[in-house]
């Protein structure tokens, strides 16, 4: 039994406990009394697709929530679009490549004075902005500069979590500046990331345009994945059959580093969207999102493949060679039927499809289709089209 004096400090230990806690949640730019309002008005509705954006009113107002995967812990942050973010925005400084694809698909260049790295833009004019010192450049991760982020005053910072040494969301939430971490690429499938342009159609007052945006990516992909007359349309549907017409092809995916192969798990981006690409991904049962295997282990599958897609950071069949020689022993490797999602890049070589490809999910789709479908037919020097994804053995 405690004393007078041992439940005295009890308690005071406990108000110190509650106040750390407020403390502690209230992070990324918040001061703890937006997340209480929305939890006092209810919760927000699930969007069709996306499991880590949730959008709509609450007691009236607009609100974005968004949650985050951070090393062993989940972080949800909700935003009150006027009061926290006085929507809509003018300057913003995005850090992610799928940030500024976001804003570019909807013609919002000019809202954006700051970037993280130049030398990754694919887009030629904010590119050469840039270069030109009209955007400035404030770094990444540990190289990120704190006194230009302040020096630009935006209005709001985008940024993304990993749970890793290099992220920077929180010296930036040091700064007071309001801070936003979108969590778009820890989404399971394309529509998903694609919803994503919904929430900068809030912040950026242009609604009407991202929902059409989307309404049409989400028709013209799954045109693009299912196979039935009612879903073809007219840009599709002599793909389609073709497609339709042929077996799965077997496919490969990931790549080995220091002896670990990295793979893609079942319940991961690159599953799905090998899925509805109409292959027929090796682990696909699998309910994780990443594995990891000895290379041998993938010598002892690696014959069943028909196809190779995305071999770690590497462009060449003489890039992969220099990493890995063993990896000339795999089938796919010998028979010329390797795709790489690096086809399209910008003046720095930043690949395009960690910027633009997210907000073109139909044509990512079918671009991929096609380099699998084209890569079991064997590597046809006279088909260069395929945008992201291209058969390393072309081009």
């Amino acid at each position: 039994m405690l004393n007078d004096c041992g439940k005295t400090v009890l308690k005071a230990a406990s108000v110190l406990l509650g106040v750390i806690l407020v403390l502690l949640f209230a992070g990324c730019g918040g001061d703890g009394s937006s997340e209480k309002k929305a939890a006092d008005c209810g919760e927000l509705p699930a969007l069709e697709y996306s499991r880590n954006l949730k959008l709509g009113k609450l007691c009236g107002e607009d609100v974005a929530e968004i949650r985050s995967i951070v090393g062993h812990d989940t972080l949800v942050k909700r935003f009150w679009l006027q009061k926290d973010l006085h929507a809509p925005l003018k300057r913003v400084v995005p850090l992610s490549s799928a940030q500024v694809g976001y804003m570019l698909r909807l013609g919002l260049r000019d809202r954006i004075v700051g970037v993280g790295e130049g030398k990754y833009l694919v887009d030629s004019t904010l590119y050469a902005q840039v270069a030109a010192g009209q955007v400035a450049e404030v770094g990444n991760g540990l190289e990120l500069s704190l006194e230009k982020l302040v020096a630009l005053k935006p209005e709001l910072v985008m940024s993304f979590a990993t749970g890793g040494g290099l992220d920077d969301y929180e010296r930036i939430n040091s700064l007071g500046l309001p801070l936003m971490l979108t969590s778009e690429w820890q989404e399971e499938s394309a529509l998903a990331k694609a919803e994503w342009i919904k929430l900068f159609g809030a912040i950026f007052g242009v609604e009407s345009l991202a929902d059409s945006i989307f309404e049409q990516s989400k028709i013209a992909y799954n045109a693009a994945r299912d196979p039935s007359p009612s879903a073809r349309n007219d840009t599709l549907s002599s793909f389609v059959s073709r497609l339709s017409s042929k077996s799965c092809p077997r496919v490969l995916a990931g790549m080995s580093y220091g002896g670990v192969w990295y793979a893609p798990g079942g319940n991961s981006f690159t599953a799905h969207l090998i899925k509805d690409a109409g292959g027929c991904y090796l682990w696909a049962s699998d309910t994780s999102r990443e594995l990891k295997f000895t290379l041998e282990q993938i010598m002892m599958v690696a014959d069943s493949a028909d196809v190779w897609v995305n071999p770690g950071m590497f462009s060449t069949p003489q890039e992969l060679l220099a990493a890995e020689p063993r990896i000339k022993h795999i089938r796919a490797f010998r028979e010329k039927r390797v795709c790489q999602n690096d086809g399209r890049k910008g003046p720095g070589g930043g690949n395009d499809f960690f910027e633009s490809a997210v907000v073109y999910p139909a044509e990512m789709l079918t671009n991929l289709s096609f380099c699998i479908q084209n890569a079991t037919n064997g590597a046809d020097s006279t088909r260069k089209e395929f945008e992201w994804y291209h058969n390393i053995f072309i081009f």
